[in-house]
């Protein structure tokens, strides 16, 4: 038997070396590009590779799947082509001649990126990664497949915008998945209307995962730039980056989704700004929230909201107004500065006339006027050296109050500026502060920056269905959720296939706390063979007193065994396990 496959189209076991697929007879021709992995190639002997489905400046996308637990993936293959020459005929992939260096720095960021995502698990608002595999001098990226339309469709298809509340509810998630990104410390710098996947139920999740180097206009890389969604500082590779930059891209994503208009270019609005305010385009806007984008889309990085957290607060709550100011026209500015002018020629006239008259006296006066003069001087420059002392804000104590009641009061915001970070946390309910940077009672200047630690309340997975799966894959399904767990074997009639779930003591759907709650899994051991039925006696011969005693005996055991068996958890229940991952030896 040669290497073993799975069909693409049937998802069948198959053999590499045949033709086609015995059972639904696809065809494995290689149809894939020159420079690519063949069709039906082996990856790292569990991923069968497919059909390529599309290329940029970083790789491959492949279509392909996952023979463990025969489900369809795709993954992502670093090759990228400014810097790669060729393939070997073991497919290993050969850098450029002088570009290894470079191929191996850019290999490295790929491989930490991803790394970082399986590590991440599973986020409602992400496609999720689940593996990444290094082989053929390079590295491979497997994640779920991008299911649905894009957002961009989907707003093509309603051929009207989303208002506020319906953005909110499509949208949210992803910027939810956005801020555990930057929490792990990872920037997406891709997000757009082209890498926001809407499925068939409404669900909204984010894909497009890229290196600095293809989200970066003058990188090493063929870039590959979303004009319209990619911030000013995507345009220039001497530039930094930070969270402010998806800051940008998911101000830009809602404005295309609650206006139907991609924005102006970051690039082009370094030169001349001409973006029109989002309600000017959509009337039904509220003022705050159209605030709240222009924010958030600001040129220069200092000047916009620094987290997404930041920014889906301002979305969901009105801006407090800013203190008015004074709008002089050219004319009345022209009229106070001659006013000025005049009454310091008038100052300077009496200074003059003053010095004049004190100098027609005696020289007595006259020593006694320099004198005082003097006096005078050095009592005004005792005064101007004592300026007042600058006003003091004190802080007061923010623990346990909401974040954006916090962040929105104007005693608050007249004195001091506000950062957040976010944390899960049991003891606090989402949105509430956990700590601040200074402690109640300081005092401080106006302007502190003050960092708040904001709760996304407890760390929480949703129980996914698990009767009749294999155990392997509920293992490694609960691990990459997170979910502690216990196994024991349990009986098997028959009903289920050996090493299969049976029975759990949670339902699927149900919202575990990852912290303090467990499950536990029976496990169906291998069917009983039934007992061959004893030959019965001929009725001629009458049963022994002794006999009929043992039967009906034999037969009260019976059913008490079966009544028994049909009991709810025969087993008993354990308490769960400080080791989330490890499961009784009984159960291997």
């Amino acid at each position: 038997m040669g290497e073993q496959i799975v069909c693409s189209n049937c998802l069948s076991n198959a053999d590499a070396s045949q033709r086609s697929c015995p059972y639904c007879g696809q065809s494995f021709e290689n149809t894939n590009p020159a420079g690519t992995l063949p069709v039906n190639t082996l990856l790292a002997g569990r991923y069968t590779i497919g059909r390529v489905l599309s290329l940029d400046g970083e790789g491959v996308l492949y279509a392909a799947v996952d023979n463990t637990v025969t489900r369809r993936v795709v993954i992502k293959e670093f090759v990228p082509v400014t810097i790669c020459a060729a393939r070997a005929h073991n497919g290993s992939v050969i850098p450029r001649q002088d570009r290894e260096l470079m191929f191996k720095t850019t290999r490295m960021d790929f491989v930490d990126m991803y790394r970082t995502l399986v590590t991440l698990g599973r986020n409602d608002g992400l496609v999720q990664v689940l593996d990444l595999v290094e082989e053929n001098n390079t590295a491979y990226a497997v994640k779920e497949p991008d299911e649905g339309i894009t957002l961009m469709e989907y707003i093509a298809q309603r051929e009207q915008p989303l208002n506020p509340d319906e953005a909110l509810v499509l949208l949210r998630p992803v910027v939810y998945g956005v801020d555990a990104m930057h929490r792990m410390g990872l920037l997406h710098r891709g997000i757009s209307p082209e890498t926001v996947y809407i499925s068939q139920s409404g669900a909204a999740r984010l894909s497009g995962y890229a290196t600095l180097g293809l989200r970066t206009a003058d990188s090493e890389l063929k870039s590959s730039v979303f004009d319209g969604f990619a911030a000013p500082e995507q345009y220039a590779s001497a530039e930094f980056d930070g969270k402010y930059t998806d800051v940008y891209s998911l101000g830009a994503l809602f404005y295309f989704a609650m206006t139907g208009k991609t924005p102006v270019p970051a690039n082009l609005r370094k030169m001349n700004d001409t973006l029109v305010p989002a309600h000017a385009l959509n009337p039904e806007l509220p003022g705050y929230v159209s605030a709240a984008l222009a924010h958030a889309m600001r040129i220069v990085p200092t000047e916009r909201m620094q987290s997404a957290a930041d920014f889906l607060a301002a979305l969901t709550t009105p801006e407090q107004p800013e203190k008015p100011r004074w709008n002089l026209t050219t004319k009345q500015m022209q009229m106070i500065m001659a006013g000025a002018a005049a009454a310091v020629l008038v100052v300077v006239l009496l200074v003059w006339a003053v010095l004049a008259s004190s100098n027609g006296g005696d020289s007595t006066d006259t020593s006694l006027s320099e004198s005082e003069s003097v006096s005078e001087s050095e009592s005004s420059s005792d005064s101007s050296e004592s300026e007042p002392e600058q006003e003091l804000f004190t802080i007061p104590n923010w623990v346990g109050k909401k974040f954006t009641d916090v962040a929105s009061d104007t005693q608050n915001t007249d004195y001091v500026v506000f950062l957040s970070e976010h944390e899960f946390s049991r003891e606090y309910a989402a949105g509430e502060i956990i700590r601040q940077s200074h402690q109640k009672g300081t005092r401080v200047p106006a302007g502190t920056v003050i960092t708040l630690v904001v709760s996304d309340g407890a760390q929480t997975a949703v129980m996914p269905p698990v009767i009749g799966r294999p155990k392997e894959d509920v293992q490694a399904e609960l691990k990459t959720l997170g979910i502690r767990y216990q196994m024991y074997p349990t009986a098997n009639d028959g009903s289920f296939i050996e090493g299969t779930v049976a029975r759990c003591d949670v339902q699927a759907g149900s919202v575990l706390e990852i912290e303090t709650q467990s499950v536990i899994l029976y496990i169906a051991e291998k069917p009983e063979k039934p007992e061959s039925q004893s030959q019965s006696q001929p009725q001629s011969q009458p049963q022994s007193q002794s006999q009929s005693q043992s039967q009906s005996q034999s037969q009260s055991q019976s059913q008490s065994e079966a009544k028994s068996d049909s009991e709810p958890n025969p087993e008993p229940q354990p308490e769960p396990p400080t080791d989330s991952t490890s499961a009784p030896n009984a159960a291997a």
